[in-house]
């Protein structure tokens, strides 16, 4: 379990607006550690544990908003500025906002969940109600380390840090050691879920459908098939997708998703930004057509065409439609993603019948493509690129999918950038350390603390 200690900030354990919450909670906005360490009632183990939730939507805005930039599915370009964000143009170093982004506030949430187990174990409060915390908190924790895993891949990352900050900064640990963590921290927040009857909290409203820790679980399997899935545990992606809400009877887009809404204290869809989001206009050229001759029904609900805006050698004239309401939610696993990893990991073990069966439900459903013939004419690798085809169209501008998807397979300069050939964008295959993890660690370099130099397509 990952532990680091500190204070809590007042993002980690500000309470949003929850539904389905019976409780009156007191301005626990920005307590102290001591706070909830001295009086772990009721009231502040519920606003900590409601606090992880706002946390770990902001890193995933950054997933959405700057590894959906890494992957080419959007540009962000301001209209009053005068270059391409560092993470398309420039060698990656530890200074850059993005990286340092995503890897401080997924820590600070996993810091923040570690203070809310030391606190639960002193709390007064029923043994099942502690067991749902943990569970719920473990969950959390996991799909927090998931966001570095994803992002750091072969470069690594701490697990283990430390509850002094004095001390020296956690070892590196290699990617299968990171993402077996991952695995570890879902597998025993299960344990403690199914000891647990109800959450002593209210959820947001994207969680109404696991808002008991029954239901809770097949979340915690959903992310687990994810993460099995980006480590290449082909056999543990289908178990862990036979025990989530997959399933071709239920909606596509059933499941989780982090809420944002225009109340007082909340905060909006960051990614409700038409002023500065643009969507690469690869997806109008690879959109396939549909028996009638217009385009997979997956581009004609996600884009629109608009204005064309240039910066520099970078031109579109098409943005999403998908974070339109500033109240819009994102998505944080989807029925769609786990029937596509089912396909997925099917066809990596040979069984190109079963993952042809799910490829052809997500074309028809999804896209209103036409199916796949089965037997399917072409090779293997032309049936992976079907399925990432169909994940890319599926799962775009949700959480950096097509960046993380194309790395996994050695396919990162496949991905087309927008402009001229010789314009010097870059792609990067991992995000360097931000400086203040690397600084401690002198006068060793880890891989890590190494500026990311990119390749030019």
């Amino acid at each position: 379990m990952i532990r680091q200690m500190g204070r809590l900030l007042t993002a980690g354990l500000f309470a949003t607006v929850f539904a389905a919450c019976e409780l009156t909670v007191p301005d626990f906005n920005n307590p102290s550690v001591e706070d909830l360490q001295n009086n772990p009632n009721t009231a502040a183990v519920a606003a900590a544990a409601q606090g992880l939730l706002f946390d770990t939507r902001l890193t995933a805005a950054d997933m959405v908003h700057w590894v959906g930039a890494f992957g080419r599915e959007v540009y962000p370009m301001a209209p009053t500025g005068s270059s391409l964000p560092g993470s398309v143009r420039d060698p990656w170093t530890q200074t850059l906002f993005v990286g340092t982004q995503v890897w401080a506030e997924a820590y600070k949430n996993m810091r923040n969940a570690n203070l809310l187990l030391d606190a639960l174990e002193g709390a007064e409060i029923p043994e099942p109600d502690k067991a749902a915390v943990r569970g719920f908190t473990k969950t959390i924790q996991a799909y927090d380390l998931l966001h570095i895993a994803v992002t750091r891949r072969h470069l690594g990352a701490p697990v283990a840090v430390g509850s002094d900050p004095n001390e020296p900064p956690a070892p590196i640990v290699g990617e299968n050691e990171v993402y077996g963590h991952v695995i570890s921290l879902l597998d025993e927040a299960r344990g403690d879920l199914q000891a647990a009857s109800s959450f002593p909290f209210g959820v947001t409203a994207g969680l109404s459908n696991f808002s008991s820790p029954g239901d809770f679980i097949r979340l915690n399997r959903a992310i687990k098939a994810r993460a099995e899935v980006h480590r290449n545990n082909w056999s543990g992606a289908l178990q862990a997708v036979a025990e989530s809400f997959a399933g071709n009877n239920m909606p596509l887009d059933y499941g989780a998703q982090h809420s944002w809404s225009v109340n007082s204290g909340d905060l909006v869809n960051p990614a409700n930004r038409p002023d500065l989001l643009w969507a690469n206009t690869r997806f109008r050229n690879e959109a396939q057509a549909r028996a009638d001759g217009s385009p997979d029904l997956r581009f004609q609900n996600k884009f629109k065409v608009v204005g064309a805006y240039q910066l520099l050698e970078v031109t579109s004239d098409l943005q999403y439609t998908l974070y339109e309401n500033p109240s819009a939610p994102f998505v944080w696993v989807k029925n769609e993603e786990l029937i596509l990893i089912r396909a997925e990991a099917n066809l990596a073990m040979g069984n190109r019948a079963a993952a042809i069966d799910d490829i052809n439900f997500i074309r028809m459903n999804s896209g209103g493509l036409e199916p796949l013939p089965d037997p399917y004419p072409g090779s293997d690798d032309d049936l992976l690129d079907e399925l990432l085809y169909n994940k890319r169209f599926s799962l775009v501008f949700e959480w950096g999918h097509t960046w993380i998807d194309m790395n996994r397979y050695d396919k990162l300069l496949e991905i087309p950038v927008v402009g001229a050939p010789s314009a010097d964008q870059r792609l990067h295959s991992a995000m360097p350390y931000p400086l203040s993890e690397c600084l401690p660690r002198e006068p060793e370099v880890p891989p890590g603390c190494m500026t990311q130099q990119g390749v030019i397509p």
